[in-house]
């Protein structure tokens, strides 16, 4: 009995505390003045398409800078809801703080896939299909898709491809660019080593690749990497390659 009512009184404590501290929090936030913007960009160490910097200045031009506002009427709503318009930003995170500071969190989109265009402009397609525009400050190392690369394909046969490459450890670092003709027959240059490859359709590329890597196991192991100009995996149980 002793331990229960033990139990019981300290359970009681808690919640007077949490009530005392909720009611004391509203009643700063009806008066206090936002003294701080705190703005972290996650996995800035690996992504850099935005910055804390440039968020500052986003939010400022659009009049949504919280600094010198009433907590009360900081709009977190607007400005979650303006972040997360950012083609760029894939979550959006925002609270205030006992301290009087507004906290922001945002998520990055993660490239897998670089388009180049044929007029010099290029853009990113991310983890989910999502089209993001390149940027001046960052350069992602990513595959690259370069020639007849319509949007369509871009989110649809070469995302998926993308997709396929980045989560095989060999492939995500082997193949550096990816061409594609008029009629999207794809062409793939890796890194090591100065072959063009002709995949053909982006149909069945997993078999076609593994037709790949077994030459480059058993065959380049007694050939060298640099013999041939050409390698052709568009043929059923074969691999066609020329010499150079």
């Amino acid at each position: 009995m002793n331990r229960k009512l033990i139990i019981l009184i300290g359970l009681s404590a808690l919640a007077i505390y949490i009530v005392f501290a909720v009611a004391t929090f509203a009643f700063k936030s009806d008066t206090q003045i936002c003294n701080n913007l705190e703005i972290v960009v996650k996995d800035s160490t690996r992504l850099n398409f935005i910055t804390p910097k440039e968020m500052r200045q986003l939010l400022t031009s659009n009049g949504l800078n919280p600094v010198g506002m009433n907590m009360s009427d900081v709009p977190a709503d607007k400005i979650e809801a303006m972040l997360k318009n950012q083609s760029r930003i894939k979550q959006v995170v925002c609270y205030k703080t006992p301290s009087g500071a507004f906290h922001i969190e945002l998520t990055q989109r993660e490239p897998v896939l670089r388009v180049m265009l044929n007029n010099g402009k290029s853009y990113y397609v991310d983890c989910d299909g999502v089209i993001i525009p390149d940027s001046d400050n960052f350069t992602a190392y990513v595959p690259v898709a370069t020639g007849a690369v319509s949007e369509k394909l871009a989110k649809g046969a070469l995302y998926d491809f993308a997709l396929f490459l980045r989560r095989d450890k060999f492939w995500n670092a082997q193949i550096e660019q990816i061409y594609v003709g008029t009629d999207e027959n794809v062409e793939i240059i890796p890194r090591v080593g100065n072959q063009i490859i002709l995949l053909g359709k982006l149909d069945n590329y997993e078999y076609k690749l593994k037709k790949l890597f077994a030459l480059y196991k058993n065959g380049f192991s007694r050939t060298g990497w640099n013999c041939y100009r050409q390698i052709d995996l568009r043929f059923e149980n074969q691999v066609v390659c020329t010499k150079k």
